[in-house]
């Protein structure tokens, strides 16, 4: 077990080399969608231990972190409190930039594959700000539906934006240039998260309220099937080939893995706790 900040990480990120795991300490809760964090916590995975920790200074409330395409040592991590997305060097601890997102609880991010367009779900406005994180600057902001806007994710190519809204129990997919509304996903009682494959085929949506993880097919912004018996999953992490997926059950302390196209359970490990958010990466090996 490593110490990672003084509130609980709510996110976590594996580099593609399989070298760090990222955790944004999201600190504790000071009133609204507003929390103190200001720490992520970079773990050297072949030693198992806490290599650094970068303060993000003046940016407060880190939740959602990831690493930027083609980069194991550029992280983005959404600030919520103070409504940015940071840019920062995991090896050297420095953060590069910071990209206003002009929207209240930018809780979750997106970025296509150029690693350059972005979108975050603004929580409590129901509203996405498209981003352009090598300008460092907000392109615009689409109202999108009502609070919470809560899991998101873009196709590879930056075109379409799917986005959960959990009180009105849908997901929409909409146009990444100009918000337009494409397709509603209807009945889904408690939408936590979205993935979506690196191929840009299919997209898993969870939900806390079902034992089932939903897939759909992107072409088609239709659901096409579920996996079934995952009580309480929350965020979906899909691996490099597209097809395999780990999902945490947060009340199980449980990670299961399972087949997207087959959708099937593979296998389970218990990790004993509640599990917020899991990361995947290749298998450590010694770095100079």
């Amino acid at each position: 077990m490593l110490d990672t900040g003084t509130g609980a990480p709510h996110e976590v990120a594996v580099s593609p080399d399989g070298r760090w795991a990222i955790a944004a300490d999201f600190g504790n809760h000071t009133g609204g969608y507003d929390f103190d964090g200001r720490r992520l916590a970079v773990i050297d995975l072949a030693s198992k231990r806490v290599a650094r920790v970068i303060d993000l200074g003046a940016h407060r409330g880190p939740h959602d972190v990831m690493f930027l395409p083609g980069s194991s040592r550029r992280v983005v991590v959404t600030t919520q409190t103070t409504r940015t997305v940071v840019e920062a060097d995991v090896e050297t601890g420095q953060v590069i930039a910071s990209t206003p997102t002009g929207g209240e609880g930018s809780h979750t991010l997106a970025v296509a594959a150029d690693g350059r367009t972005a979108f975050t779900a603004n929580q409590p406005e129901g509203s996405v700000s498209r981003l352009d994180l090598s300008a460092h600057v907000l392109v615009r902001k689409f109202k999108v539906g009502s609070d919470p806007a809560e899991g998101i994710v873009v196709t590879p190519d930056g075109r379409e934006v799917w986005v959960a809204f959990r009180g009105e129990r849908v997901v929409r997919v909409i146009d990444g240039d100009n918000g337009t509304v494409l397709a509603t996903l209807q009945d889904f009682p408690s939408t936590e998260r979205l993935a979506i494959t690196p191929d840009g085929t299919r997209v898993l949506l969870t939900d806390l309220r079902c034992r089932e993880v939903k897939v759909a097919d992107a072409a088609t912004r239709r659901v096409i099937g579920s996996i079934t018996d995952l009580r309480d999953a929350a965020q979906v992490r899909v691996l490099p080939d597209s097809r395999t997926a780990i999902v945490p059950l947060l009340a199980e302390g449980v990670v299961a893995i399972v087949d997207i196209e087959e959708r099937r359970v593979l296998a389970r490990h218990r990790f004993g706790q509640r599990i917020d958010g899991a990361g995947w990466g290749p298998p450590p090996r010694a770095f100079r």
